[in-house]
């Protein structure tokens, strides 16, 4: 989750307190296919619902993202405690709007091989889904390294944070790649919602218990930085 936010508040600027409820919207998306899995397709199937749930909490999460950018943030760039504001306004309407769909907490049942752990020594077990999210997490820091610093996409990304005008006079679309660099923060998001359906319940406001956190890693870490970002979180954990 600080990952996502380090890319929004680091790269972007911009305090999105928000960020909690995308992690959330990942969260119900995975409880979305669950339920689709569940009705739709055959039992012995089942299994693969949270290899598919994977991208789809991650677009999910990235869409409610870059429409949130697209009507609310976009209009308040450089007008930081507005947008604090603003974002705060969005993230009650997502919970609300959460909970008049879905109750106060739903529940999905863990893959078969994501259940037990692994005795590595006497009474000490390495619990798979933990593990699953300990990889996961590890796939999401190469991922964003890799985006950042190995693709045109990135290379805009960068340009933009460093010279707006500058990269908007050689062509870059600044606003597009404010929108898509929001979405992508917010996907990640989504994905951190889709994991920890594996430890914990779905609750419409699971993500006001991680934003202080998430904004505590990415400001400890220093702002922009992904190393930081990586060693306060550990820090934290």
């Amino acid at each position: 989750m600080a990952l996502g936010l380090s890319i929004i508040f680091g790269q972007m600027g911009v305090i999105n307190m928000a960020h909690g409820e995308m992690m959330m919207v990942g969260a119900y998306a995975t409880f979305w296919m669950h339920e689709f899995f569940v009705h739709y397709i055959p039992e012995g199937l089942f299994n693969v619902y949270f290899i598919v749930a994977l991208p789809f909490a991650f677009l999910v999460a990235a869409a409610v993202g870059f429409v949130t950018e697209l009507v609310v943030v976009r209009h308040l760039y450089g007008r930081p405690l507005e947008t604090l504001l603003a974002t705060w306004g969005v993230s009650l309407v997502l919970i609300q709007a959460i909970r008049l769909l879905h109750g106060d907490n739903s529940a999905i049942n863990n893959p078969t091989w994501l259940r037990g752990g692994a005795e590595v020594l006497q009474n000490f077990v390495l619990p798979y889904n933990r593990c699953f999210i300990i990889v996961l997490c590890l796939l999401a820091l190469f991922g964003v390294r890799a985006l950042m610093n190995r693709t045109r996409f990135g290379l805009r990304v960068r340009a933009t944070v460093q010279n707006r005008d500058m990269a908007d006079s050689l062509g870059v679309r600044t606003r597009r790649v404010d929108g898509l660099t929001f979405a992508f923060g917010a996907g990640l998001a989504g994905t951190d919602g889709y994991a920890l359906t594996l430890i914990g319940g779905i609750t419409p406001d699971m993500g006001q218990n991680y934003i202080v956190d998430s904004f505590l890693v990415v400001v400890t870490g220093g702002v922009g930085e992904l190393i930081g970002t990586v060693g306060a979180g550990m820090g934290l954990g």
